[in-house]
């Protein structure tokens, strides 16, 4: 359904976003008094609600431009982020236990990535709840040959079986959980053989996630299937385990 340059236009609309909420994160960070981590500390708990108040709408609207271009007549719902602030209190206290180190910064870099996350995941579910309602097949398209194994055992799914409803989606097991960095994008697809074309080899990871399955067994978890493709297919992954003899 997605053709390879509509497919790149979501992907640079949504990176585009996160350079925004990266500068204006990182330019409210450095003008604070690092010598004062717990008013720091603060600040980013005032900070952050502010910042998903301001671009998960964004992100939300990108998604359903998209989805309204892809499926002309459709009237999809833009939805809202589902952070609370109780979880962006605990990121942020976990995060600024770098502040009381010699490498403050370390603090930064780990908020930029979860803000990387959570500001695009209105528009990720913009695509995904839409396409569940009105019963039109999503994928989880990675960008580029290699992912992480995570990844990879999630999209080699969604390219064996159309994930077309939340159950189908939870079923096949987090098929709408997105790690930080996650290159990966839902896009509304027919089947198996109408993947945009991105460099991601649906086919080749599908069989490499099958033979892996086969490796640890039917009722291995995702933690052990993902164990298993580092193993056995290092050179496919961004995250791949070399052994050493």
């Amino acid at each position: 359904m997605a053709s390879s340059e509509e497919a790149r236009q979501l992907r640079a609309a949504n990176a585009e976003l996160v350079g925004l909420v990266t500068d204006e994160l990182e330019s409210i960070f450095y003008a604070l008094n690092l010598e004062r981590p717990e008013q720091t500390r603060d600040a980013m708990i005032e900070v952050l609600p502010l910042l998903l108040d301001k671009y998960g709408p964004i992100a939300g609207q990108i998604s359903a431009d998209w989805y309204r271009m892809m499926m002309p007549g459709s009237k999809p719902e833009v939805i809202g982020s589902k952070i609370k602030l109780e979880q962006i209190q605990r990121k942020v206290h976990w995060a600024a236990a770098d502040l009381f180190t010699d490498n403050p910064f370390a603090t930064l870099r780990k908020l930029t990535s979860t803000m990387g996350v959570w500001a695009r995941q209105p528009g990720r579910e913009t695509i995904q709840i839409n396409a569940n309602r009105d019963k039109v097949g999503w994928g989880r398209i990675p960008s580029g040959p290699k992912t992480c194994a995570f990844c990879l055992m999630l999209a080699s799914r969604s390219g064996a079986w159309l994930y077309n409803s939340e159950e189908s989606a939870l079923r096949a097991g987090h098929g709408d959980k997105y790690h930080h960095e996650c290159n990966c994008e839902p896009m509304l697809i027919r089947g198996a053989d109408d993947l945009p074309d991105t460099g991601f080899d649906h086919r080749g990871a599908y069989v490499a996630y099958s033979q892996a399955i086969e490796s640890v067994g039917g009722a291995a978890s995702p933690d052990e299937i993902t164990a298993a493709l580092r193993r056995m297919f290092p050179d496919l992954l961004t995250d791949g385990v070399h052994e050493i003899y």
